[in-house]
């Protein structure tokens, strides 16, 4: 005779072998939110039932179920639209997501994780839903400012404009007794300045 401990599974009947069978074909129980481990000839559940087992049994042997709790995990995926990368990360439902250190992009200030592609709705951080998730970042392009530094000469409007904004050169100063040569990123005059587009950073030109 072979009584079932089904552990929180659903209730099986006993089942009765001969000493003669050779195979045993038991049976899978069920439990919700669980998947089956195989029957146990112990209540540690540490040793597996084989069929040698039954040779050192005299009229009867009590087998218990082991089982896995299903754990429903899910994946955050963070699309930096073209910021730095942020890892995936798995959460089980329920649990609370922890925001990642923000990510950076040259150029521009990041302003938070969105839900939806067309970031229309922000995200708040909270219990992590029962399917995965792709949150969006959400970038304001930064504004800088280039400084003229004249060295004696007449004052030249600083120039402010957003990030990659094309730019054009200004009106050359005037110095009574001098020529103007050109602007340079350097107090020591050695390297010359392109206008082209605003740069990731506020400049001041001599």
């Amino acid at each position: 005779k072979i009584t079932f401990i089904e552990n929180g599974g659903v209730e099986l009947e006993d089942m009765t072998i001969k000493t003669t069978d050779t195979s045993i074909e038991l049976p899978t129980p069920v439990r919700d939110g669980f998947t089956f481990d195989g029957w146990f000839t112990d209540e540690d559940l540490t040793l597996p039932f084989t069929i040698a087992s039954l040779l050192t049994q005299s009229g009867g042997i009590t087998l218990y179920a082991k089982w896995t709790e299903i754990i429903n995990s899910f994946i955050v995926t963070f699309e930096t639209n073209g910021g730095s990368a942020i890892s995936n990360v798995t959460y089980e439902a329920g649990t609370t997501i922890v925001a990642p250190t923000d990510p950076t992009k040259v150029g521009y200030t990041f302003a938070g994780w969105y839900s939806d592609q067309a970031l229309e709705t922000a995200y708040t951080f909270g219990p992590m839903p029962e399917a995965n998730l792709t949150l969006y970042a959400k970038w304001t392009i930064n504004t800088y400012t280039i400084t003229f530094e004249s060295n004696g000469g007449s004052a030249v409007t600083a120039l402010s404009g957003e990030y990659q904004q094309a730019i054009t050169k200004p009106n050359n100063p005037t110095k009574t007794g001098y020529t103007f040569v050109d602007w340079y990123t350097d107090v020591n005059l050695t390297t010359p300045y392109v206008f082209t587009q605003m740069g990731s950073s506020n400049l001041t030109l001599y």
